[in-house]
């Protein structure tokens, strides 16, 4: 494996990782009846991702793009 696979391999798992994590906040924020911290999790998620609004972020899963095939 190449550096640039490595790379690749880090960022996607880092991006799994935050994106699964953010998602089960958000369903335990909900099923213990907090709406309000449950939306506040969300925006502070969307405006982060909003700061990122210059940069071009590719994200993809490989394994997933040739199951499609």
């Amino acid at each position: 494996m190449n550096q640039l696979q490595k790379e690749h391999e880090s960022v996607s798992e880092q991006v799994d990782m935050i994106m699964k994590n953010r998602f089960r906040r958000f369903k335990y924020l909900m099923k213990n009846d907090r709406t309000e911290d449950a939306v506040a999790i969300g925006e502070e998620f969307t405006e982060w991702m909003m700061d990122l609004d210059n940069d071009e972020i590719l994200y993809y899963r490989e394994d997933q793009l040739f199951e499609a095939l």
